[in-house]
């Protein structure tokens, strides 16, 4: 183990391996119980809390120990490439966030960068505004891995700075700009330049404290396009169903083709494939038919609800967030 008063001068993650005695009185390295971050420095008492969570979970795959800088709380955390290598995916894929006193999960887009690390991005600054991080908390990864799925459930060591049932600065403002474009029986032609939200006409009909409490909820990764919806009867029902999205929102975000989008869920583990048609000739592009039906169903969407359409940047297929 690195000291932890001296910076350890490797480029990569410190790992710390135990010497033990075997049953012959012989000493044998065994795998180490977790990997501590470049420049990720524990003080004695931070040590004597990872030491206890070590004890106490067993960790077949080693804790990766992070501290929380200006980078990982804008939105994106980098794991070191030593680490990434022995216990994570080799190519991108979706993984699970969890949070140990949470039932509460967040999927994430595991990155591989090309030097070999990976990186934490779409979903990891939900999770950091969730659960109420701040720069300098000290983070545990807990890896494990069931049939190709990954999930890491996240400890973070307490802080005198870390405030229980605060809410998050950026949750409390409400400034949501509001694009209107909107197709055939919905059409607007009220518009706001330079904003990535689009609304149905009905959910442009939403107060300010509806759009504030909706908006609270769903913690939008900021970049991110954004389709507000009010669903409608022809929107959810079991036959000639069609949810359209509006042509700019489209144009300017989504290939202009027919293809899959992959849907998610906040706090689910299912995904769902639907299908996305666009028809240039009619000026059409939405969610339709059997795929759509099928989510419609599973997540019990009625006339009336309320649908927050995120699509996700830096993805390697289309995905949205709803």
């Amino acid at each position: 183990m690195t000291p932890v008063d001296s910076p350890s001068p490797r480029s990569e993650g410190v790992t710390s391996p135990e010497v033990t005695m075997n049953s012959a009185g012989l000493r044998e390295i065994t795998e180490p119980h977790y990997v501590l971050a470049t420049g990720c420095n524990l003080t004695t008492a931070q040590k004597a809390e990872v030491d206890a969570l070590v004890k106490k979970v067993r960790p077949v795959i080693p804790f990766y120990i992070t501290a929380m800088n200006k980078t990982s709380m804008s939105g994106s955390l980098v794991i070191c490439k030593d680490y990434a290598a022995k216990y994570l995916p080799h190519e991108e894929q979706f993984i699970t966030l969890c949070h140990p006193h949470k039932s509460n999960i967040w999927v994430d887009n595991l990155k591989v960068i090309t030097d070999g690390s990976c990186m934490l991005s779409v979903g990891w600054s939900c999770f950091v505004l969730h659960n109420e991080l701040r720069e300098s908390d000290i983070c545990l990864f807990e890896v494990s891995k069931n049939d190709g799925e990954v999930t890491m459930v996240v400890h973070s060591l307490e802080g005198g700075h870390h405030l229980q049932g605060k809410e998050p600065e950026s949750q409390n403002k409400c400034s949501y700009p509001v694009k209107v474009e909107v197709t055939e029986e919905e059409e607007s032609d009220k518009e706001h330049a330079e904003s990535s939200y689009y609304y149905s006409r009905y959910a442009y009909d939403l107060t300010g404290e509806e759009q504030e409490e909706i908006f609270r909820s769903a913690l939008i990764q900021q970049g991110n396009p954004v389709y507000v919806a009010v669903l409608q009867e022809n929107h959810v029902s079991s036959r000639n169903n069609l949810l359209t999205f509006p042509r700019e929102f489209a144009a300017k975000h989504l290939a202009e083709r027919s293809h899959d989008i992959l849907l998610l869920r906040p706090n689910r583990r299912e995904k769902w494939c639907v299908r996305y048609y666009y028809h240039s000739m009619m000026r059409i592009q939405g969610f339709s038919y059997r795929s759509w039906t099928k989510f419609v169903s599973d997540n019990g969407l009625q006339e009336g609800h309320v649908c927050v359409f995120e699509l996700m940047k830096g993805v390697c297929e289309a995905t949205m967030m709803v």
